[in-house]
């Protein structure tokens, strides 16, 4: 809706407005007659018979009382322009107010066209947090695109964890589940996803995989890249003692990451987002769970490669933001 024209000329005075001009005429024809009763007063005079200092008196006398009322007719003039320019003001602000409260009221509805501009790329954002659901954990990356779309396509599907759910009848090894835990790196890792498939075809350790794949999903949303976090390393036997049980103190090297950014926001969004907060909660459960009996058949450089992976990562974050490393 175009705005409407901005008024530029005065509004017209109410009835009860006072005319400075008019008053100011008045008092004019005033000060001319004050004027020439005072030069009709000095033709009549004796001034031979005055001194210096009366005839002063006299002059101030005659000059003084118009010099002062001129001067505030002068002011009186000014005021009143003063006025008028602010009631002028005054209506033009509030037309305006009116033309923005009523374009709020009544937007404009979108053009097809921005629309369906709207909706292509919300479709498109939808199609993208799909496919991405896997590679949450590292920025993008520019790389090659792979030979032959077909065999993409047939791909693609692989990409649900649902679907890998359901094959590859072989139970996962100590080495799957580690690589499993680091997630694929792109759609050509072909070992990250046989290992995914594994671990997501066992039952104790499919709800680890995807906590693992919420959690990190929620953290890329406000930019916490586990690939970017480079935390202090801990010995394999603090990690042993969490897998015994040990808490607070005891296991506070496992918090090894420094990272104040990304501390802040994630416990920002612990503190305000109440779903984050529980699949946070239920994310370190489960990888409590899951640790305890991955502990018991790892050697120590399995362990140092099991704290390496990007859903370790995200466990230290979340432990050191939920107090586990310090009660």
């Amino acid at each position: 809706m175009a705005l409407a024209p901005i008024p530029t000329t005065p509004a017209p005075r109410s009835n009860g407005e006072k005319s400075g001009p008019n008053s100011g005429t008045a008092l004019a024809v005033g000060i001319a007659i004050w004027l020439l009763a005072a030069a009709g007063f000095a033709l009549t005079s004796d001034f031979d018979s005055m001194d210096g200092t009366a005839i002063s008196v006299l002059a101030a006398a005659f000059f003084m009382p118009a010099l002062l009322v001129s001067g505030l007719l002068y002011l009186a003039v000014i005021a009143a322009d003063l006025r008028r320019e602010t009631l002028q003001l005054q209506r033009t602000s509030d037309e305006l107010r009116r033309v923005l409260s009523q374009q709020k009221h009544e937007a404009a509805p979108l053009s097809p066209v921005a629309q369906s501009r709207i909706d292509a790329l919300s479709n498109a954002q939808e199609q993208t947090d799909t496919r991405l659901t896997l590679f949450f954990s590292h920025r993008a990356r520019d790389r090659a695109a792979p030979q032959g779309t077909a065999a993409l396509d047939d791909a693609q599907p692989a990409l649900a964890l649902g679907d890998m759910a359901q094959s590859a009848p072989d139970a996962p090894s100590t080495a799957d589940l580690i690589r499993a835990l680091h997630f694929p790196e792109d759609e050509k890792d072909t070992e990250g996803f046989d290992a995914l498939r594994k671990v997501l075809n066992d039952t104790r350790c499919a709800p680890l995989i995807r906590c693992a794949q919420d959690v990190l999903t929620r953290l890329a949303q406000d930019g916490i890249y586990m690939d970017d976090l480079r935390p202090d390393r801990a010995r394999p036997e603090f990690w042993r003692a969490f897998a015994n049980g040990a808490r607070g103190a005891l296991i506070a090297p496992l918090g090894g990451i420094r990272d104040r950014s990304c501390l802040a926001l994630t416990s920002g969004r612990m503190r305000n987002d109440v779903d984050f907060k529980q699949a946070a909660h239920l994310f370190l459960r489960e990888f409590d769970k899951v640790f305890a009996d991955f502990e018991k058949q790892a050697d120590d450089a399995q362990i140092a490669a099991m704290a390496d992976t990007r859903s370790a990562r995200a466990f230290m974050l979340l432990g050191r933001v939920s107090g586990v490393f310090s009660r």
